[in-house]
């Protein structure tokens, strides 16, 4: 099936794709908890997969639909005992080395163990950052707004870098890993996310405004880090994007590369400091 839009330039896939997104996060935030959490499984479904696609050791889809289908059991459980008045059985957690080591037995793969490990990576990269996305509000109370307002800054900051970057860029951040990437698009993608955290603030939108501000700092940078060390992992199996899933954006991890480093941070600013 032809891609309907193939014939538009990369910008206007882009935007096209990002509206679209936002108006599908707009409507799952607004419907409370419930679809929040089975939105976020969802995209975590598809990032999981998406990275043991990437896999250098030829993972079968046995491989992946186990670690995709474990990923998701322990982003469940970890969301559902961290909030009140639910809980489930930790002790659950104790199935998940059988479930690896006893297929293992069976593999016909030369590198068994080394699947294991980007199985197990995979857990690491890309299920944290989506619970610790989900405890920031959860550590005030559930508001969509606060949601929008820490998504909004990665997208800004993101936003704010491209086009800087792209119409101002010279001095190059580190081309080792990110040729494209320069300190003018920083700057940029750090002033559109002062700008919207000064507007949270003034509408007192689950924090303060001087702490709007403090994670609009902290998201730039450590989103930035965040897309740096995605790209490390790119240019190390040789590819351009993660995935083609989005038009314009590339991969699912090539979306939120920024929310990998920047949520676990901010639920430390937000636990701790605030």
């Amino acid at each position: 099936m032809a891609n309907p839009l193939a014939s538009l330039s990369n910008l206007q896939q882009r935007v096209i794709v990002a509206v679209l997104g936002i108006a599908l996060f707009m409507g799952m935030l607004f419907s409370g908890t419930e679809a929040t959490i089975g939105l976020f499984a969802i995209i975590l479904a598809l990032s999981l997969y998406e990275f043991y696609s990437l896999s250098p050791f030829k993972t079968p889809l046995g491989w992946k639909l186990l670690g995709l289908l474990t990923g998701l059991l322990i982003f469940l459980v970890l969301i559902l005992n961290s909030m009140s008045g639910i809980a489930v059985p930790s002790r659950i957690l104790f199935f998940i080395p059988p479930f690896l080591f006893i297929p293992l037995v069976f593999s016909k793969s030369a590198q068994p163990f080394q699947m294991i490990g980007w199985l197990v990576l995979g857990w690491f990269y890309l299920i944290t950052p989506w619970v610790c996305m989900l405890l920031i509000p959860i550590e005030l109370e559930y508001s969509p707004q606060v949601f929008l307002g820490l998504f909004g800054l990665l997208w800004m900051a993101d936003s704010g870098a491209y086009f800087a970057g792209k119409n101002f860029g010279k001095t190059k951040l580190l081309p080792r890993v990110s040729p494209k990437k320069s300190w003018e698009g920083l700057g940029g993608g750090l002033l559109a996310s002062l700008i919207l955290a000064y507007i949270l603030g003034e509408y007192q939108i689950g924090f303060t405004q001087n702490q709007w501000l403090v994670l609009a700092v902290s998201t730039t940078i450590f989103g930035t880090l965040g897309d740096l060390a995605e790209s490390a992992l790119k240019r190390s199996l040789d590819l351009k994007d993660s995935g083609t899933i989005l038009p314009g954006h590339g991969g699912i991890l090539d979306r939120f590369d920024g929310l990998f480093i920047a949520a676990p941070v901010n639920l430390l600013i937000v636990t701790f400091l605030f």
